[in-house]
């Protein structure tokens, strides 16, 4: 096999938590037959929105960035010492971000990009990496040792360092870095449960209530939670099946403590990270958004997001998409499909995995759609932008996925007393992010076609809805995959999956549609299976002379138009 860059082998790490998870999902069938023992955690909450403490945004924004950054190569460090390095960039960050890291998989693209479009001036590299925390020294008070006999240590130290404005480090870092030793959790702690519930009754006032984080220890060497310290978010980890074989691990006392924990921070707010750290370390995708749903808390996925507390300070305006041509004429012999790639609520995909696809020669020579989680606007403003400059008028972006953030809709804000008023907070500020990002249309996580009701009559500008991540539907009772909800929205329900592989799209999709014309499919690409514009090529190059590509937009035009004319469902 060929040796993968560490790059690739995050995107297919990442590919392989998608297909596990998504592949659990299917066969349990689905969220519907997940255990509804969620009920047993805490519940009857009363709703009491809260303003964010930064302002009218998802997700916080740093300060500008400094004119000139100090650009580090990280590469070169141990992993330890890109701990001290995150730890570093998220604290002096508070005030100005000053550091950007070159870290494994990551080139200087995005960071020349930042100098090309005049967010920054440019970038000085630094010889003595050592000589920043000199240079910073008014930054933090010194050094926070973890335990590392324990599984989860330096999560806990992440926390205290945030909270504490500490470095992450052990006793010989510390010294070589000549940072004092402030608090050493060595031998503090018999379990993580022990330690995490210490870490809230002791930093409650300090921790922020509106940001938490799935935060997996192996990944913080990658500079992943330096946004997280920055922004004093709740980080934490539940063991899964194989990984509470680890020392002081206890899957079942953890999730009931954090569970506690989410049900007293604010509603409608996001927790970075992804809770997959491989097959059955964490608690998994489908448990751990299902956990934070309840407590109406919403999946943002940045792992192995680098420099975060650098991008999130750029400020631009109100991102527009190209403007796409009328739909075909409507011919009733004829099955119209839009493509709709995912995974673009993976925030880090946008760095590296999609990035060829947009390069590609034959980008825009027909209507592709991506999805892209809205968030990024907040974290990589110039990262989205350069994809919408790129988009033409054969793209189109949706919102991915259920809306400003991962959620699964059949239990979002479930604890609460008033469940409806929460997830009308959720879709508010869904809204306002469809419109700060010319987004039209949303692909929801599953959803009965109550709650498919509630994003119609909160989300006015929708052309549609897109309906689940792969064939959820036909597994969940729902017989048509295109149909419209009472108001008259349609709905376009996922035609396709991945189960037949890169040579079956539209075998699916005939399979799905049935003898059904005029027929108007939701073609679902996982990305994770056609992980390349050539892929997505062969399956337009398939086609049979019946078929006819388009956008979203323009497939609800066609829906329409068809339903006006022939009575079509």
């Amino acid at each position: 096999m060929r040796k993968r860059s560490f790059a690739q082998a995050v995107h297919w790490l990442y590919a392989a938590a998608t297909l596990v998870a998504l592949c659990v999902v299917l066969a349990a069938p689905a969220i519907a037959a997940q255990k509804d023992d969620l009920e047993s955690l805490p519940g009857g909450l009363a709703y009491a929105p809260q303003a964010r403490p930064w302002g009218d945004t998802y997700l916080p924004k740093s300060p500008p960035p400094a004119r000139r950054l100090l650009l580090v190569d990280a590469t070169k460090c141990t992993p330890e010492e890109r701990l001290a390095l995150a730890c570093l960039q998220g604290l002096t960050s508070r005030k100005e971000p000053r550091i950007w890291l070159l870290v494994p998989g990551q080139g200087k693209f995005w960071l020349d990009r930042h100098v090309e479009k005049k967010y920054i001036d440019g970038y000085d590299s630094v010889a003595d990496w050592r000589g920043l925390f000199r240079q910073f020294a008014d930054a933090f008070r010194g050094a926070v040792v973890p335990d590392r006999n324990l599984y989860r240590g330096d999560v806990l130290a992440a926390n205290v360092a945030a909270c504490e404005d500490l470095i992450i480090a052990s006793p010989e870092l510390a010294a070589a870095l000549g940072l004092p030793v402030k608090v050493d959790l060595r031998g503090r702690f018999t379990t993580y449960a022990d330690g995490m519930q210490w870490v809230w009754n002791t930093y409650k006032g300090r921790l922020n209530h509106h940001l938490a984080s799935y935060l997996y220890p192996r990944k913080m060497g990658v500079t992943a939670f330096a946004y997280e310290l920055e922004w004093r978010a709740v980080m934490f980890w539940i063991a899964g099946t194989k990984d509470a074989a680890e020392p002081g691990a206890d899957p079942a006392r953890e999730e009931r403590l954090m569970a506690g924990i989410l049900a007293e921070m604010a509603p409608n707010t996001a927790v970075l990270g992804f809770p997959f750290g491989g097959e059955g370390i964490g608690i998994g995708e489908p448990r751990g958004v299902a956990l934070i749903s309840r407590y109406a808390k919403a999946l943002v996925c940045p792992d192995f997001l680098a420099n975060a507390c650098v991008t999130s300070g750029v400020r631009i305006e109100p991102l527009r998409q190209a403007k796409q041509a009328p739909p075909p004429p409507l011919a009733r012999d004829k099955i119209y499909i839009a493509l709709a790639v995912s995974d673009g609520d993976n925030q880090n995909t946008w760095l590296n995995f999609m990035k060829p696809y947009f390069e590609h020669p034959r980008h825009g020579e027909f209507p592709v759609a991506h999805g892209m989680g809205p968030p990024i606007l907040d974290l990589m403003p110039a990262v989205a932008e350069w994809y919408y400059e790129r988009g033409g008028p054969n793209t189109e972006f949706l919102a991915d996925v259920s809306g400003i953030g991962y959620i699964q809709p059949k239990h979002y804000a479930t604890a609460f007393t008033e469940r409806d008023a929460a997830f009308d907070g959720f879709l508010d500020w869904t809204q306002k992010y469809l419109a700060r990002m010319d987004m039209a249309t949303v692909r929801t996580v599953g959803g009965e076609d109550d709650l498919l009701a509630r994003y119609a009559r909160k989300l006015p500008g929708l052309h549609s809805l897109f309906a689940d991540m792969g064939r959820y539907s036909g597994r969940s009772g729902i017989a048509n995959l295109t149909y419209a909800l009472p108001d008259g929205m349609p709905v376009f329900r996922s035609a396709t999956s991945w189960r037949y592989g890169k040579d079956g799209f539209l075998r699916e999709v005939r399979e799905q549609v049935g003898a059904a014309r005029p027929a108007f499919a939701n073609g679902f690409v996982h990305c994770w299976t056609f992980h390349n514009m050539d892929d997505i090529a062969r399956i337009y190059d398939g086609r049979d002379k019946d078929m006819v590509f388009v956008t979203p937009s323009q497939l609800a035009a066609l829906y329409r138009k068809a339903k006006e004319t022939k009575g079509v469902k």
